[in-house]
């Protein structure tokens, strides 16, 4: 009884295996049918509105030299090159004129006949397969022309063989047709923009055959297979100059909808190819436009749905293969999760107190972190603060130095303001006001000179922002010269200034760079203080390092430069080779934090000559130092608005 009922369970098993697979099966091919008809569906959508595209500018093409012809039949009275008496000069003329017309028309070939079709002058009389002298009677847009109608005609021309659309309006004298004026236009400039590797389009005459065509090789070809009679007519009417118009190979052709066609078309060599061709009339050039897109994507986008369709189904029957597995391994471990759950019970009692312990004990290291953390942000606090009075103590430290100049520069106006002001009270005693007046007037200068003074010494000593924008470079080297100005002309220093034409801006703070050029300027002049020759160079240059635009302000002395062993701690705090009581060594430390706030670098070097030595420990003698300030270049749109520059 049991295997009977064991072996009835596999069958049933089986047959539901069976019907499930057939429902799979169903799917997949509703899927990919619903996905063809969708995807041709929007196929058709998107190539009927290229068709309408193409067509518009098709149109628009003609249309831009339907009244050509008209118009210079207008503007030229042709008449007169009609009568038989009529001399080679002014014909020639007329064809100066002519080709000028095609130029500016932008137009293939414009020509004059006459009555009996001849033609008289031409735009192209000086190229080999010239219209002059020929005969074009025959062409049906002649024989519009001449019965005081405007003609159109489409076809090969017989002389140069290329395809053109001509435009013909008839030329009048005293109300008869005396003549034609025709206007070409080559096939080939339309052709240019339907370059499309989705499909093609294609025009055709009344009789299929293929006139325009994005496909150089389909030109001249037919769509459907024509008649010998037909065949005949085509090349009585010399329309196509006797070409063989040979049939597409289409090898299959059934309709989609209303107004769409399937197409399977033998490429050359290769296997047939699938296309959707949709067609739109033409009335008024007498032709039919065609648009042929492949449907491979059509069939690439069905496979693709229905691979994704049948990986979802697959993903489905495994999903449900696990749940039922994980039903059995359920029932399976209902047997003994009560033993189990006991045992896990007393496990997670003490799991509960070890975590607890753990839990206090990572408390404790919390509270002692965050002390740590805050204590860490003080001090940090502490050192900036430390740090910005350090910087404004160098300040300070540097107009120590310049006391004795700024004395000098202040006891002479001083001076002078005490004698102009006791000649002032002598001239005014004496009732000279004018003499009197112009003394005055030194007075005011000298107070503003002294007022120019100590607004420079205010801007040095004021403290610094923290925002960085676009400073000016050279204002910031002006400032500083303009700070030990009297000591330059003091120790007669030449000052040599190597800048661009351009103004060059900088991403810095304009207070801290000034400090910076300030020391930089301090340590030149008292390394050229021993020196036979006193020179110092500013120069600024523009320097592309690891994709960003850098600026490279050097300064130059003619100093000792800097001994070897020097150069690994010269920035570091108090180390100085001035004598005892001349500074602190703060000025070179300071420098280089200032360059790095401001996202920069400072480099000590020595030159030779004013030329680089790339190898500090060099033994040929040098001829002083030279220190790199290396900033991020900045180029702002209105440097006139630069907030750096107010104080220049």
């Amino acid at each position: 009884m049991l295997p009977r009922l064991k072996q009835k369970f596999l069958q049933w098993k089986w047959l539901h295996l069976l019907v499930i697979g057939l429902l799979a099966v169903l799917l997949l091919w509703q899927t990919a049918l619903l996905t063809w008809s969708k995807e041709l569906k929007n196929l058709e959508e998107q190539a009927t509105n290229e068709l309408l595209l193409h067509v518009t500018a098709l149109r628009g093409k003609l249309q831009k030299y339907d009244y050509l012809a008209e118009l210079l039949t207008t503007k030229e009275d042709l008449s007169l090159y009609l009568k038989p008496d009529t001399d080679q000069d002014k014909l020639q003329q007329l064809n100066l004129t002519l080709d000028t017309y095609r130029a500016i028309a932008d137009v293939s070939d414009i020509y004059l006949m006459n009555a009996q079709g001849t033609t008289l002058a031409a735009s192209n009389w000086w190229r080999v397969d010239s219209f002059v002298n020929q005969n074009f009677s025959f062409r049906p847009y002649f024989q519009e022309a001449m019965q005081g109608e405007q003609g159109r005609f489409y076809g090969l021309g017989t002389s140069s063989g290329a395809r053109g659309y001509y435009f013909s309006f008839p030329v009048h004298y005293q109300d008869e047709v005396q003549g034609v004026l025709v206007v070409k236009i080559e096939i080939h400039a339309i052709e240019e923009p339907w370059r499309d590797p989705s499909g093609e389009l294609l025009v055709t005459d009344p009789d299929g055959v293929i006139f325009i065509s994005s496909r150089p090789e389909w030109r001249l070809s037919t769509l459907e297979r024509l008649s010998t009679a037909e065949l005949e007519r085509i090349n009585e009417s010399l329309r196509y100059a006797g070409r063989i118009l040979k049939p597409l190979p289409v090898q299959e052709k059934e309709p989609v909808s209303a107004e769409a066609q399937r197409l399977s078309i033998r490429m050359s060599d290769d296997l047939p190819k699938d296309y959707l061709m949709l067609s739109q009339e033409m009335p008024e050039a007498g032709w039919q436009a065609h648009i042929i897109k492949r449907l491979d994507p059509v069939r690439k986008q069905v496979l693709q749905i229905t691979l994704l369709t049948g990986f979802a189904l697959v993903i489905l029957a495994f999903t449900a293969f696990y749940l039922l597995q994980r039903r059995r391994v359920l029932q399976k471990q209902e047997a003994w999760k009560e033993e189990a759950h006991r045992a896990l019970q007393e496990a997670h009692d003490e799991l509960e107190n070890r975590v607890a312990a753990r839990t206090a004990d990572l408390s404790s290291s919390n509270r002692r972190l965050l002390e740590e953390i805050q204590q860490r942000q003080q001090t940090e606090t502490a050192l900036r603060s430390t740090q910005r009075e350090l910087v404004q103590t160098a300040k300070l430290a540097v107009l120590g130095q310049l006391s004795a100049s700024i004395n000098h520069e202040l006891n002479q106006p001083l001076a002078a303001l005490r004698s102009y002001a006791e000649n002032a009270r002598t001239f005014l005693a004496r009732n000279r006001p004018e003499t009197a007046d112009s003394n005055l007037e030194q007075i005011l200068e000298l107070t503003e000179r002294m007022a120019e003074i100590s607004a420079q010494l205010k801007m040095f000593s004021r403290k610094s922002g923290e925002q960085l924008v676009p400073v000016s470079v050279q204002a910031a080297c002006d400032y500083a010269l303009r700070l030990y100005r009297n000591q330059l002309e003091q120790q007669q220093v030449e000052i040599e200034m190597d800048f661009p034409d351009q103004e060059v801006f900088v991403l810095a703070d304009m207070v801290r760079l000034e400090q910076l050029l300030v020391n930089l300027l301090s340590n030149a002049l008292h390394a050229i203080k021993v020196s036979d020759r006193k020179k110092i160079r500013l120069g600024v240059t523009y320097q592309k390092e690891t994709g960003q635009d850098w600026v490279k302000i050097q300064v130059w002395d003619t100093g000792p430069g800097i001994a070897p062993d020097q150069f690994e701690e010269i920035f570091d705090p108090f180390v100085t080779s001035k004598e005892p009581g001349q500074g602190l060594g703060l000025g070179l430390s300071i420098s280089n934090r200032i360059a790095q706030d401001l996202n920069g670098k400072l480099i000590a070097g020595n030159h030779l000559h004013f030329r680089e030595l790339h190898e500090p420990a060099e033994t040929a003698p040098v001829s002083g130092a030279v220190f790199s300030l290396y900033l991020p270049a900045s180029y702002p749109e209105t440097p006139q608005d630069n907030p750096g520059e107010t104080h220049v």
